[in-house]
């Protein structure tokens, strides 16, 4: 329905056209009788008289009518500005204030507020003035424990035309609104809310094993007790499902004291002792979003599923769409059995049985664990009779050792399988043989950031994953088979104890069994950490088969040049805190070679007396930062990294930053270790809340 406009005739207007008219009639009629003009002469001066009157009259009445508007508009304005539930400021174009009314002073509390900037009178972070200059909004402040809705509004001097973007600004004016109750009423819902987690008894065989039924039931029963007591003290409910398994049920408010707490039932379920001499060990998921309770429950057993990947002994929470770790400072207990272990070779050899052909890739810069773990897998793929490639992202040093070493009779340790060789491709060689049915393996990595090849990962969906390593935050989410044994010294003990369930008619060659052996070496550092009996195990095996430890000690061994630009870095070696130390390698240039050399620095610092933890900062000439981490293992240097974005395992870790020097990350890493050291002295379990740049491994 169109709408019309009315507007108030002007009386001049009106007047003027009558006068107009009658002026008109009596010309005419003078005209038609000349002795009417006396008298119409007279007509007309009364008739213009009256008129004028009565304009005026009509125009004083009228302004009298808009006066009395205008009061009433200043009076209602003064009214809602002085007595209205809503705090007024006005901030010239220096950002000063100019006025304010009672309320806002009341509000902010505070005198003489004129000539102060917004950020002097309100809780606001420093030129904010300049900030709210820049466009119209509003945010929650808090003063004197009361929520304020905080909107902002420019004030111009001039409407917006088309060739310019805004008026000329002269002021800011400020509205504060008290919403304490409808804040505190939405802090009630979200504390009240539920949140669910699941607890796993982690090592219940390993630890029970050897004990009497009564100290199995005295063990057991402690375990539970501890567990009650301390759901009953955040007033939550257990619901038992065995032995090993429980459903938490607590509100968002006492997950947020948990938080607080440090989940400190781990380290109470860690002391337990009934006649064990295994500390048993909780692994827990937690999680407090879900638009379902469906949903929610699947977070929390998807945060369970995190805590144990990553070894167990520790919580993780999944709260606002990031995840909290808690705990996990503990060396990795054997967590895998052999019963998953027969489960999952045999799974792999019907996966290997459906695919097409086989690509092997392990992560870029490929060490020896992830050449032998490859080489290992590949040896699984060719015993079946597929066409089996080795993805490799460049011949780095450690493929060139394991080229040209040698044996005491001098053949290349490839001259009888020279089909590894032949299938070792990069990234464009390897992405034509690609098909539908092809199916991935990726060995020591489970990170797409960390992949030798981002194009075939892309290309290939189906995927198995063989790692040793933590589970990461960013783990490749589509997958066939995920094999992931933090508790693992590598990837290369794996694929070897994998091929005795695979096949037990298969064994490998020396040549196979040094490449093995050679990644075992490298990640258990001459098998000094991480080491378990299976371990041992595995390491027999491959002597059985051939592996030779005088052919892995040459290609470890390092150049004249390696030697001494290692030295001149360790010479600048620091200990900023008892048990660390940091060396900084400055104007590297970017090359895999830079990190390499890296890394055997911080080897080296671990095995100085007194020293439990090493870093090496590498400065590239680029402007970004490279940090190889070791540990013997009191420290856990991945959750260290973790907390700048890198990852890695207990005892070795790294990580990549951008547009950083030395002096920006040392102090973050001596305050990191420092806080470790001190909760691990007070029992306490450390949250690493982990950032989203992908980090790489060192």
């Amino acid at each position: 329905m169109a709408i019309k406009f009315y507007h108030k005739p002007d009386p001049r207007v009106d007047s003027t056209v009558y006068l107009a008219l009658l002026i008109l009639f009596a010309l005419v009629a003078c005209y038609l009788e000349p002795f009417l003009i006396p008298p119409a002469l007279v007509i007309l001066g009364l008739t213009f008289y009256f008129a004028r009157r009565s304009t005026a009259s009509q125009e004083l009445s009228f302004s009298g009518y808009l006066d009395n508007i205008i009061r009433n508009i200043e009076r209602s304005n003064y009214f809602a500005v002085r007595k209205m539930n809503i705090g007024i400021a006005v901030f010239s174009k220096d950002g000063r204030l100019q006025w304010r009314n009672p309320l806002f002073a009341e509000w902010v509390g505070k005198t003489k507020l004129e000539g102060k900037l917004p950020e002097e009178v309100l809780p606001l972070e420093e030129n904010s003035f300049n900030m709210m200059l820049l466009r119209d909004g509003e945010r929650l402040i808090t003063m004197d424990d009361r929520y304020f809705r905080l909107s902002h509004f420019r004030v111009q001097t001039q409407e917006r035309s088309v060739n310019q973007a805004r008026g000329n600004i002269s002021g800011l004016i400020i509205y504060l609104t008290d919403v304490t109750e409808l804040e505190l009423l939405k802090q009630r819902y979200d504390n009240e809310r539920l949140c669910l987690a699941y607890a796993n008894f982690d090592n219940y065989d390993d630890v029970a094993r050897g004990l009497s039924e009564a100290a199995v039931a005295n063990l057991t029963g402690e375990v539970n007790e501890a567990l009650t007591g301390w759901v009953d003290r955040q007033h939550g409910f257990l619901c038992r499902m065995n032995k090993e398994n429980c459903l938490i049920g607590f509100n968002r408010a006492a997950v947020l004291d948990l938080i607080q707490d440090k989940f400190s039932i781990l380290d109470q379920v860690r002391e337990i002792r009934c006649g064990n001499k295994i500390a048993p060990t909780l692994s827990i998921g937690v999680a407090t979003e879900g638009v379902t309770f469906e949903e929610l429950r699947m977070n929390a057993n998807k945060a369970l599923t995190a805590a144990k990947g990553r070894g167990g002994d520790q919580a993780v929470v999944i709260k606002d769409k990031t995840t909290l770790y808690f705990g996990g400072t503990k060396a990795v207990g054997s967590t895998f059995t052999r019963v998953r272990a027969r489960t999952v070779a045999q799974t792999i050899r019907e996966l290997l049985r459906q695919a097409e052909n086989v690509f092997v890739m392990g992560h870029k810069d490929e060490d020896f664990d992830a050449i032998g773990s490859a080489i290992g897998m590949a040896k699984l793929a060719l015993s079946l009779g597929k066409e089996t490639y080795i993805v490799i992202s460049g011949p780095n040093a450690s493929f060139k050792k394991v080229a040209r070493a040698s044996g005491s009779d001098g053949d290349s340790l490839f001259k009888e399988s020279t089909s590894y060789t032949d299938i070792m491709l990069e990234e464009k060689a390897a992405l034509p043989h690609i098909t539908p049915k092809s199916l991935l393996v990726l060995v020591d990595h489970h990170r797409a950031s960390l992949c030798a090849s981002q194009e075939v990962l892309e290309r290939i969906p189906q995927r198995i994953i063989i790692d040793h390593h933590r589970r990461a935050e960013d783990l490749i989410a589509k997958h066939e088979l995920l094999y992931l044994e933090p508790s693992s010294s590598s990837t290369s003990e794996l694929v070897t104890e994998l091929t005795g369930y695979f096949d037990d008619k298969l064994e490998f060659s020396p040549a196979e069994a040094t490449a093995l052996y050679a990644g075992i070496v490298l990640d258990t550092k001459s098998f000094s950490v991480q080491v378990g009996e299976r371990t041992f195990e595995a390491a027999a095996l491959l002597r059985r088969s051939g592996a030779d430890p005088n052919l892995v000690r040459s290609m470890f061994k390092d150049d004249m040049q390696s030697i001494l630009e290692r030295a001149q870095i360790l010479a600048r070696a620091t200990s900023p805190i008892p048990g660390m130390a940091i060396c900084v390698y400055p104007e590297a240039v970017p090359d895999p070679a830079a990190g390499v050399l890296a890394a055997q620095v911080a080897d080296t610092l671990i095995t100085i007396e007194g020293i439990s933890c090493g870093f090496t900062i590498v400065e590239y000439t680029n402007g970004n930062l490279g940090i190889s981490a070791r540990s013997d293992g009191s420290i856990n240097v991945q959750l260290v990294m973790e907390a700048l974005g890198g990852g890695g395992h207990q005892t070795v870790a790294g990580g990549q930053l951008e547009n950083k020097r030395a002096w920006d990350v040392e102090p973050i890493l001596v305050s990191l270790v420092q806080k470790q050291s001190e909760e691990s002295e007070n029992n306490e379990s450390d949250p690493v809340a982990r950032r989203s740049e992908p980090g790489q491994e060192g």
